[in-house]
């Protein structure tokens, strides 16, 4: 019941995408659901905002305090996020399983999982976001946090894969706009 490109309106867990393997995107609606957890293997969550999550026995947790706001500085939350999926996904004999989920999985968690695909997997700005939003095609960062994913696309590569200030309104003009990154 995990997203895969395809819509699945059945259940609340559809709400839930498989960005990479062994990396799960959603709202913390999803953080809630046993069934989600159990059925997916979840060894590792990792909140993005104020709230702290109820916790599971048997998974790990980290919550990373960012408001959804242009003015939040992504680079400090980024670089533990970074740290805490690569642990994850290397924990249990390479077969941890991690769970990233802001509120409504719109905005801060898609940041974030966009920067840890660039620092961690070489995907430019543009190559980082097409891989989300091919899964999760509502998402959309905030002006400020694309600003920053901008900065990094500079500083990692040397150059900008996007120059756009925000992503298109509707769903699909935002994947027209990826249609061709690679």
């Amino acid at each position: 019941m995990v997203k895969r490109g395809k819509s699945n309106t059945s259940s609340e867990q559809s709400t839930v995408s498989l960005v990479i393997p062994s990396l799960y995107l959603g709202p913390c609606s999803a953080a809630l659901s046993q069934s989600f957890l159990t059925t997916n293997s979840i060894t590792h969550i990792l909140s993005i905002g104020s709230s702290p999550a109820n916790k599971v026995d048997g998974i790990t947790y980290l919550r990373l305090s960012l408001s959804d706001s242009p003015s939040s500085s992504i680079s400090k939350v980024s670089d533990a996020a970074c740290t805490f999926i690569e642990t994850a996904l290397k924990s249990r004999n390479g077969t941890g399983k991690v769970f990233i989920h802001c509120s409504a999985g719109i905005s801060r968690s898609p940041t974030i999982v966009a920067a840890y695909l660039m620092k961690c997997h070489n995907l430019s700005l543009k190559a980082a976001l097409r891989q989300i939003l091919k899964v999760r095609s509502q998402v959309s960062p905030n002006s400020g946090f694309l600003s920053q994913l901008k900065e990094l696309d500079l500083e990692l590569f040397g150059s900008i894969s996007l120059d756009i200030d925000t992503l298109p309104r509707t769903e699909k003009e935002r994947l027209a706009l990826f249609e061709d990154a690679g």
